[in-house]
């Protein structure tokens, strides 16, 4: 058997096989013995008729097309042992190229090709912010009002800093533009946040409809919240507004919401709010000297705040480097070259729709019903996700092959470590057995935290340029220095390092 290849384009590689005259002979037998099976000849049994009166009856061009399945199946398989191939997805034949000798070519995709650009040439700085004494104090009266008391006052008075109320609010944006209220916890969150301003804010032209439909809608009484009388927390005209009045009072006031605010759409913008006061309760909070105890932290009220700065500190490192990494990872991509078969994008967006079926189920909805009310079947709903799984498939591969390149490895140790850490998450009384799921049918999971978090680390020291040096192969005892390219690093090094 005589087998040619020829790389194609997106990890495609096509095979032309010419089969050795015997290979077919024997193919030409087996299917004279198949069809003297599905139409016995007289005087033979079932199978039994000789191949010379088979082919005498149907002709050697019927007897060819029984054999040719067989012929190129067996071919395939074959030509994939001889040639040392692996494919990662099914063939397709594309032709017979001739019946004497026969020839035939078949295309299948194989493993995806990436080569790696200067990629310790990418820089993306690490920017952290310093955390001031305002921030803690910030947090730590956060944490104090998560332990508040609400206590029903003891004799009806005025609302007085403090108190929380229970308020009937409505928001109209300029002239009688209604929305929905605003309303905050803290001035963090900015009263309104803005991944949620769809949700929270009509804007003008929908307002506009909805005054269209209902003349009457600035007398409606809004809907019922809750909001804390506490600087900082509410439209500082709002929150003027709201002191001294009294259950059942009623007040209007305008104001006009700042150009840093959260949601873009309001920056600016004029906004009356009309109010009424239902139920006032007093907020009672913890002692400064009770807040440890009750957030379980030794040292008082010290240690405490010690505690906070660490771990403001540390959700500032974290959004930083969450921020470095993804700016690094795009450079990545980028400056990466890709050789990837459709069928490895095709089946991971496959996977994607799925994923948003099983989302659906957990409210009665099924993946078929999902696609009706899209107005998609379902081969077009996985044709709309291909970009995204694209850039899904092409990060992995550009991680995996970064993980190569820079030798990362995990050990047995790191592991053990790994499911220990994991296990105090559990209870107690459970932990033994939560240790040997881990360490068993969960160790893949563990050995993918492991080697993610080395991974991370590793592009943070990329991206700021902080690096160790690579190691050359054995017989070159140079080495990169961090930030210089790789580029003529041998293909074998990380082989080598591995």
């Amino acid at each position: 058997m005589k087998v040619t290849t020829e790389k194609l384009p997106k990890s495609l590689l096509a095979l032309e096989i010419e089969l050795d005259k015997d290979q077919v002979e024997r193919g030409l037998d087996k299917a004279a013995r198949r069809l003297s099976q599905k139409y016995p000849v007289r005087g033979f049994r079932p199978g039994k008729a000789p191949r010379a009166i088979i082919e005498r009856s149907y002709g050697r061009p019927a007897l060819m097309e029984e054999a040719t399945d067989d012929l190129i199946n067996k071919a395939y398989r074959d030509a994939l042992d001889q040639e040392k191939l692996a494919p990662v997805g099914p063939p397709t034949l594309e032709t017979i190229l001739s019946a004497d000798p026969f020839t035939f070519r078949v295309t299948f995709p194989i493993a995806p090709t990436i080569t790696l650009g200067s990629y310790r040439d990418i820089r993306t700085p690490l920017d952290l912010t310093e955390i001031a004494d305002a921030d803690v104090d910030s947090a730590m009266d956060r944490l104090r009002d998560k332990h508040v008391v609400l206590k029903e006052l003891d004799e009806p008075r005025p609302a007085q800093e403090g108190d929380q109320l229970k308020v009937n609010l409505n928001t109209i944006f300029g002239d009688d533009d209604e929305g929905e209220i605003i309303d905050a916890e803290d001035a963090e969150d900015e009263i309104i946040d803005a991944e949620d301003a769809e949700d929270e804010i009509i804007d003008a032209e929908d307002a506009e409809d909805e005054d269209a439909e209902d003349e009457d809608a600035d007398d409606d009484e809004g809907q019922e919240e809750t909001l804390d009388l506490v600087p900082g927390r509410l439209v500082d005209e709002l929150h003027s507004a709201l002191l001294g009045l009294n259950i059942g009072d009623r007040a209007e006031v305008t104001a006009t919401m700042p150009e840093d605010h959260g949601n873009e759409s309001v920056r600016g913008k004029t906004v009356t709010f009309k109010v009424k006061v239902n139920d006032i309760q007093e907020r009672i909070l913890p002692d400064w000297d009770e807040l440890s105890i009750l957030e379980n932290v030794e040292g008082g009220i010290d240690g405490l705040r010690a505690k906070t700065r660490a771990d403001l500190e540390k959700s500032v490192r974290d959004a930083a480097e969450r921020k470095t990494i993804d700016a690094y990872i795009e450079e990545l991509v980028a400056t990466t070259e890709f050789d990837i078969p459709d069928v490895m994008v095709h089946e991971l967006a496959d996977e994607l729709l799925h994923e948003q079926g099983h989302q659906f189920e957990r409210y009665g909805i099924t993946l078929e019903q999902m696609l009706q009310y899209r107005g998609q079947t379902h081969d077009e709903a996985v044709e709309a996700l291909m970009p995204d799984a694209e850039r899904q498939t092409k990060t992995t591969l550009a991680l995996r092959e970064l993980v190569e390149h820079e030798g990362l490895e995990i050990t047995g140790d790191e592991i053990e470590a790994e499911v220990q850490r994991m296990a105090l998450d559990y209870d107690e009384s459970s932990r033994e057995n939560i240790i040997q799921t881990l360490r068993t049918q969960m160790i893949n999971n563990v050995a993918n935290v492991v080697i993610d978090r080395k991974l991370r680390a590793r592009v943070i020291e990329i991206a700021t340029g902080t690096a160790p040096a690579l190691k050359l192969p054995a017989d070159d005892a140079a080495t990169v220095a961090p930030g210089e390219s790789t580029d003529e690093v041998p293909a074998t090094e990380s082989e080598e390092q591995a």
